[in-house]
């Protein structure tokens, strides 16, 4: 670490969402560009200042540097992260390390877009020529989409630990709550638990409430230094450990799709900071089970308890571990890669007092998770989690 980390660390300057929608005609280099603005404005920096970007985005042919000279950047770094969920949150990472290192000053992080195709105005309609083997051993066999993995994956648990759906509506009704407080989240209906069981099912045990929305939007965020963050007179966001991984059990022949590379990371991310001293988790939630299994293997309970945790803990934002105080992907929805940024959002808000009915009293330290692609060798390939807090780490 050098002096200059320690006297000028890497801060949040600026988090901002456009508003979501289920459908529109706007293009997604429109959302994007929507998104940085917003963001920018909130860091209250100039356009002209920015000289990196991270653009959030599975498949642009255009790559990270067109992208980068079309939203009028001179940028001395780039980078396209293609992590699945878990891209802004590595990008972040990423950016972190470029603007401690000098290659940038001023980062934008962004994703988001429109979820419909429409071939002769989006550049990311064409699936990764890549992805071998989910397109030789995987699609030919019927694969339904993340719906039918996590419902394997959900299906294994229950099995294996007596984990009920009971439990599992625990997330979606309590996350319902949360988002209700939220005006930019698009379910806002009340949800009860006999809603959530009594809903179409979509792959056994996988219920409708357990699915994630797609729906159109960008979110971004600014990384800069401290002393550029506090010119605009706005509260900086601080950043604590950080960790990722890549292909957890990849060796193994058969591995273990009850467990996350969490677990692989979960001492570094906690080394300084410990869990009870935690005012909320912001966790990635395509799936109520995504979020049982994050609590498993970051420590927060048992393997194999998750079910019993849910059910015993407040997590609402009344309750000892607020978690997705803003509704979660679960109920804001999910748009495009963008997704993974609206957790980091949601931790701007809280620290900076912004988040309205749904603020917490005083938080000063905060989690926030990402998760990226399924169905490959391992079960959830990217994982990846970041402590943010309102006061400057040691």
């Amino acid at each position: 670490m050098t002096d200059a980390t320690v006297t000028d660390p890497v801060v949040i300057a600026g988090a901002a969402e456009t508003k979501f929608a289920r459908n529109s005609e706007l293009m997604d280099l429109e959302f994007l560009a929507e998104g940085m603005r917003l963001a920018l404005a909130d860091a209250g920096i100039g356009k002209d200042d920015v000289n990196g970007l991270v653009l959030c985005a599975p498949v642009i042919p255009d790559d990270s540097s067109y992208m980068a000279e079309h939203f009028g950047f001179g940028a001395n770094w780039v980078m396209k992260a293609d992590y699945g969920g878990a891209s802004p949150v590595v990008g972040m990472f990423r950016a972190r390390r470029a603007i401690e290192a000098g290659e940038a000053d001023v980062v934008v992080i962004v994703g988001g877009g429109n979820r419909l195709e429409f071939p002769e105005r989006q550049h990311d309609v064409t699936g990764s020529p890549l992805d071998y083997m989910n397109r030789s051993w995987v699609l030919p066999y019927g694969y339904g989409g993340p719906n039918s993995s996590f419902g394997l994956v959900q299906r294994r648990h229950m099995a294996e630990h007596g984990t009920t759906i009971e439990q599992l509506g625990k997330v979606s009704t309590t996350f319902r709550r949360h988002a209700q407080l939220n005006e930019n989240a698009l379910l806002r209906d009340p949800l009860t638990l006999e809603d959530y069981v009594n809903s179409e099912l979509i792959s056994d045990p996988i219920r409708k409430y357990d699915c994630v929305m797609r729906c159109t939007g960008a979110v971004a965020v600014v990384l800069t230094r401290e002393s550029i963050a506090k010119k605009s007179g706005r509260q900086p966001v601080y950043l604590g450990d950080s960790a990722e991984h890549h292909g957890h059990q990849v060796q193994e022949g058969s591995p273990d799709r009850l467990e996350t590379g969490f677990v692989n990371i979960r001492d570094k991310l906690f080394a300084n900071t410990a869990r009870e001293d935690l005012d909320f988790l912001q966790l990635y939630d395509d799936y109520p089970i995504a979020i049982l299994l994050q609590l498993e293997d970051l420590g927060f309970c048992e393997k194999g308890k998750g079910g019993q945790f849910l059910e015993e803990t407040d997590f609402s934002i009344w309750g000892e571990l607020p978690i997705n105080t803003g509704g979660g992907l679960l109920s804001i929805g999910q748009p495009r890669l963008g997704g993974g940024l609206i957790p980091v959002v949601e931790a701007v808000r809280q620290l900076r007092g912004e988040a309205g009915a749904r603020q917490l009293k005083d938080p000063k330290l905060g989690f926030v998770s990402s998760i990226g692609l399924i169905d490959y060798l391992s079960n959830l390939v990217v994982t990846a989690g970041l402590i943010v807090g309102k006061e400057r780490f040691k």
